[in-house]
């Protein structure tokens, strides 16, 4: 971890000298830009006037006491588009070229002086002056130069200068302090986001604060720790629900199988004499068990075609109303349940949806089944359909009620609720189908219930499909 974070610490480190000399180099490129100027078709840096200015006194000869211009200077003079004036000691104009109407024709000394000290500026012109000496008769020639050129004069201590050096070092120095100091905050604060990360996979995450660039980083770690251990917690629940799932499921398959191989046995047994009557008694027994194994297998099975989307859902319009109340009278048809109480009630005789007959038929005899066979005789089942924005559909019983781990776990496709008064053999498979039927039907179904009150099963489905 230690040679990790001092990798993290450099690798700042060395990113942040490398921001800093490319900002060094982006200013001097800068001040090189300001410093460069244009003359002419050509570019050219802004000491090229001072030097052009400098180096003229040779384009200039004299001829009977009077300034000339060699073809070589009026070469260079066309060549940049300059302007020239030659001045006597006097201050007067004696000869020039291409000047600016509005230029002088006399200069006095203090004029003079100026141009020498800060140059001029004539128009677009920006005059550089020089001298030329002729048998002890001092000239002058100014030169207007075709661009915008500012001049900065900077007047320093000589015998300070020297500690110029210190003062660079100095801030050079403090730059890379900071430098330093901010990489160790960054590598203090990336070696405890990576700590974060490693714990989160051994499981000895804590909680962490942040602030600054990285707290969105801190936020979604935390919100990462708090998932992944609801998740486990989660996995542990469905995990303990499993394996009891698979206890009663083992029991339940058990059951039926323990007489259908006794009978069986009976049957094959030569040492036993078997009636007509007696086979018939027993290949009823065996049949009735047989059933019962395949009732839970097929559960099991349509369960996890149903989630995985392998059962296709052919939905037509049709009466729903009309099938609810088939259910209702298919239930009291059985003779076991032919003197329980199952009131229906819908205002209207038809209620319009799109739905698959064979599935939403058997969402609804699993709900009321449920409530049949989970409450006495005695009990009153009601169910109400209402039709306004959506399709609202009710059952509900005065009955005994659920607890409340028992509400919360109604559902889950691993649980089946136990009731000490009722002996009920089954999968626990019913309700996570009629669920996973009204679901697939865009429905949605919630169950309210308290203990030795009753249960109420509202579902509800949207009109339009």
């Amino acid at each position: 971890m230690k040679k990790s974070s001092y990798k993290i610490a450099f690798n700042l480190y060395s990113k942040f000298f490398i921001i800093f000399l490319i900002f060094i180099f982006i200013c001097m490129g800068m001040v090189v830009y300001l410093l460069k100027i244009s003359i002419g078709n050509e570019n050219s840096w802004s000491s090229a006037p001072i030097s052009i200015t400098a180096n003229f006194s040779k384009e200039i000869y004299f001829k009977d006491g009077k300034p000339q211009l060699r073809d070589s200077g009026i070469d260079e003079l066309k060549k940049h588009k300059l302007c020239l004036q030659i001045v006597n000691k006097n201050g007067d104009v004696a000869t020039g070229y291409n000047m600016p109407k509005d230029a002088l024709r006399h200069y006095a000394p203090i004029e003079m002086v100026q141009l020498y000290k800060n140059q001029g500026n004539l128009g677009n012109y920006t005059m550089f002056v020089g001298s030329i000496n002729n048998n002890g008769d001092q000239w002058t020639y100014i030169i207007g130069f075709p661009a915008k050129i500012s001049k900065m004069t900077m007047y320093f201590n000589s015998d300070k200068a020297s500690y110029l050096k210190f003062v660079i070092a100095g801030i050079f120095s403090l730059v890379m302090l900071l430098v330093g100091i901010y990489a160790v905050r960054m590598n203090r604060t990336l070696s405890n986001i990576i700590g974060g990360i490693e714990r989160l996979a051994s499981n000895s995450y804590t909680q962490m604060r942040g602030k600054g660039v990285y707290s969105d980083v801190y936020t979604s770690l935390n919100l990462l720790d708090s998932k992944l251990k609801s998740a486990e917690v989660e996995r542990k629940a469905n995990e303990t629900l499993r394996e009891e799932w698979i206890a009663n499921i083992s029991h339940d398959l058990k059951t039926p199988l323990s007489p259908i191989k006794g009978y069986a046995e009976i049957l094959i047994d030569s040492e036993y004499t078997v009636t007509s009557e007696e086979i018939k008694k027993y290949g009823t027994i065996i049949l009735k068990n047989v059933n019962n194994v395949e009732t839970i297998v097929e559960n099991l099975n349509f369960t996890y075609q149903l989630k995985n989307g392998m059962i296709p859902i052919n939905r037509k319009e049709d009466n729903i109303s009309r099938l609810v109340k088939e259910v209702v009278i298919g239930i009291l048809n059985d003779p076991k349940y032919v003197e329980r109480g199952i009131l229906f009630y819908c205002a209207v005789d038809r209620v319009n949806f799109k739905f698959d007959s064979t599935l939403l038929k058997r969402a609804f005899t699993n709900l009321l089944f449920n409530a049949v066979v989970h409450n006495d005789q005695n009990t009153i089942i009601k169910v109400s359909i209402e039709e306004t924005d959506k399709i609202y559909i009710k059952i509900e019983d005065n009955g005994k009620g659920m607890e409340k781990e028992a509400l919360k776990r109604l559902f889950d496709r691993y649980y089946r609720g136990t009731n000490s008064a009722v002996n009920v053999k089954g999968s626990g498979l019913g309700m996570a189908i009629a669920k996973q039927i009204i679901e697939a039907h865009e429905g949605q179904i919630n169950v309210e219930s308290e203990l030795n009150v009753g249960t109420s099963i509202n579902i509800e489905f949207p009109k339009d499909n």
